[in-house]
């Protein structure tokens, strides 16, 4: 009996001194990395084993935007600040000088995405958006032309039809002073516009708000818990993540895409279908070679042109890479377009004289154009600019963006070294809410993008959409689609606060992009 205690005890021993190794080795693994900023002399929060200084982000508490945006207020002198996601260092920018060198002066260094891409395993990934190195110099030269404000004007009609549409629907809940939820409502409209102008489809979501298309751009953001793991992961632990066979978007989602695009091709090539949409360009791309620019590129068309960085390599248009553009297309132009107007929406229910003095815009625009919401008319609201950029100040849909750093660079104005792969994070919703660029920054004021405010401010007070040559290539469209359909709602009802509208609104920390935790719920009434 003494015998057996004996070996209970020191098997009990044993196993506690392997398992206090190995926690001990874990630990050591977590942490070992944690003097990488102390030995560079760079400011940072204190690590915590295993979170790094994201902790409440991996725990879902708070939303990425949120947690930068607490970093960058902790040290406020400083230009740039040190952190840990997990045990990987990320450097955080301050410094408006060194955002503009990162995007633009010195792009060369720090040209791609932190997303991971596999043609293969998951070639929905392989999108404008997405590629790196001189794959995604290749394409993007050769879809920017796609991306004018000549080609956005004409599929101008496709969208307005989609409003009408939208206006139709709301009249019955309008009429009864009926509460909606506008995220959805609007999300369905960006579906059918998306659909009409991407794909040539009639998608009818306002109709059918279970449609097979409308259930897959849910399923692409719902805000999940496994959704969140599963981004965390990819991001994180890309070895695990393949081994795994994880994607962004899941098998379903990319056979549903892949599937619907090559059907649509087949459709337009053996019946000789043409219209003026975003299969059409890339058709254009897959036969030529190249889309056929405007004659004349002017102002912002000229910028964007110029921002096409050319490598000098070829890129081939497969229905694989199609396929992965009008995913991307559809997915960031119905889900960030419908993020920035309902909370547009939102802002104008609780200031109902920015509302009255939208409207009356609206109002008078259509006098002058027989009734009608025009392209020009849209481009020519002046006021309708200013409330749709302040909505984006105060809530950018992209609430971080990441540049990685592509061969070793010494940090400006310093001795520091970044090595190669580490991520560089630009905090938007940060500084968009800093009150040296934006005194009072919760406060909603479209006054702040006059033109006399906007002169005051630096140019990098203000990335939305991001800048330089990785600038969100998509934005023309997404910026009149999301006001056409602002003016089309004020020019037919008003809309207020009811009670399930949340004041203040909280984020949603699972959400890819900035979302409130509980929609947005307004009442709706006819004029």
């Amino acid at each position: 009996m003494a015998l057996l205690l004996g070996l209970d005890i020191s098997a009990l021993t044993a196993l506690v001194s392997g398992g206090a190794a190995l926690l001990g080795s874990l630990y050591v693994y977590l942490t070992w990395n944690y003097d990488f900023w102390k030995k560079r002399g760079v400011a940072h929060p204190e690590p915590v084993p295993f979170f790094g200084t994201v902790k409440d982000f991996l725990l879902m508490r708070q939303t990425e935007g949120e947690i930068l945006q607490d970093q960058y207020k902790q040290f406020p002198d400083e230009k740039f600040v040190g952190g840990y996601r997990m045990r990987q260092p990320y450097l955080l920018l301050r410094d408006l000088d060194l955002i503009k060198t990162v995007m633009v002066k010195d792009f060369d260094s720090f040209h791609d995405r932190r997303f991971p891409v596999d043609e293969k395993a998951m070639p929905l990934s392989a999108h404008v958006f997405n590629l790196k190195g001189r794959r995604w110099r290749a394409l993007r030269a050769k879809m920017t032309p796609a991306f004018t404000s000549g080609k956005t004007r004409l599929m101008f009609q496709l969208m307005s039809d989609c409003g009408h549409a939208l206006s139709r629907h709301l009249d019955a809940p309008a009429a009864r002073g009926d509460a909606m939820e506008m995220r959805e409502m609007l999300a369905q409209f960006a579906t059918d516009v998306i659909g009409s102008c991407a794909l040539g489809l009639q998608m009818h979501a306002m109709d059918d708000p279970d449609s097979e298309f409308r259930r897959v751009g849910r399923a692409v953001f719902e805000p999940t818990a496994a959704n969140m793991a599963r981004r965390l992961t990819l991001l994180f632990f890309p070895p695990l993540a393949r081994a795994l066979g994880l994607s962004f978007e899941g098998r379903r989602i990319t056979d549903f895409f892949t599937r619907a695009v090559r059907e649509m091709v087949r459709f337009r090539e053996e019946e000789g279908v043409q219209r003026h949409d975003f299969i059409d360009l890339l058709l254009q791309l897959k036969r030529h070679g190249s889309v056929q620019e405007d004659k004349e590129a002017a102002g912002e068309d000229a910028q964007l042109l110029a921002n096409a960085v050319h490598s000098g390599d070829d890129i081939q248009m497969t229905d694989n890479l199609l396929a992965a553009q009008v995913f991307v297309f559809f997915i960031a132009g119905f889900e960030t377009s419908s993020t920035a107007s309902s909370f547009a929406l939102y802002e104008m229910a609780l200031n109902p004289d920015v509302q009255e003095r939208l409207r009356d815009e609206v109002d008078e625009a259509m006098a002058d154009n027989g009734g009608h919401l025009t392209y020009d008319a849209i481009q020519n609201m002046r006021y309708l600019d200013m409330v749709w950029n302040e909505s984006l100040r105060k809530y950018p849909p992209g609430n971080n963006l990441v540049r990685v750093v592509t061969r070793d660079y010494k940090m400006p104005g310093s001795d520091v070294q970044l090595p190669k792969g580490l991520w560089v994070n630009i905090p938007v919703m940060a500084i968009h809410h800093d009150p040296k660029y934006y005194p009072d920054p919760q406060r909603f004021d479209p006054e702040r993008f006059s033109e006399e405010e906007k002169a005051k401010r630096p140019h990098y007070a203000f990335l939305p959409f991001g800048e330089g040559p990785r600038i969100c290539i998509g934005m023309r469209f997404g910026i009149l689609q999301g006001k056409l359909g602002l003016a089309m709602l004020l020019s037919k009802y008003r809309f207020s606060p009811c009670a399930r509208t949340k004041v203040p609104l909280r984020f949603d920390p699972k959400s890819l992009v900035t979302a409130s935790d509980d929609g947005i719920w307004l009442k709706i009434e006819a004029r």
